[in-house]
């Protein structure tokens, strides 16, 4: 005895504004994700497209970023920046400036 043939029972498919609407995403986004082929869908036609919950749940999936725990916090490298030595910029900057209402050393 053979089998019957399963009978398919469409389920409910979105169309780019509620799946953009549940995601908080613009249409736009949605439509772009499935024009670049990011994004499974239906096509229904020469420009409609629509998606089951699974593709939203598979959309959904792809767009989640999982938190990367290993990673430490980068600290920044000690550079020992005295071989590079004094320029004539540098030496003038840290030249003590005297105010002329300060006595000078050398009057006493």
């Amino acid at each position: 005895m053979t089998d019957p043939m399963p009978v398919h029972v469409p389920e409910q498919t979105f169309s780019p504004e509620e799946v953009a609407e549940t995601l908080g995403t613009s249409a736009w986004w949605v439509r772009e994700q499935a024009r670049s082929g990011r994004a499974a869908h239906l096509r229904l036609g020469k420009s409609r497209i629509r998606f089951t919950a699974a593709q939203v749940a598979d959309l959904v999936n792809r767009a989640t970023v999982v938190a990367d725990t290993s990673r430490t916090e980068r600290q920044p490298e000690q550079v020992d920046a005295s071989v590079l030595g004094a320029t004539v910029r540098s030496i003038g900057a840290h030249r003590i400036r005297r105010s002329p209402a300060a006595p000078s050393r050398e009057a006493t």
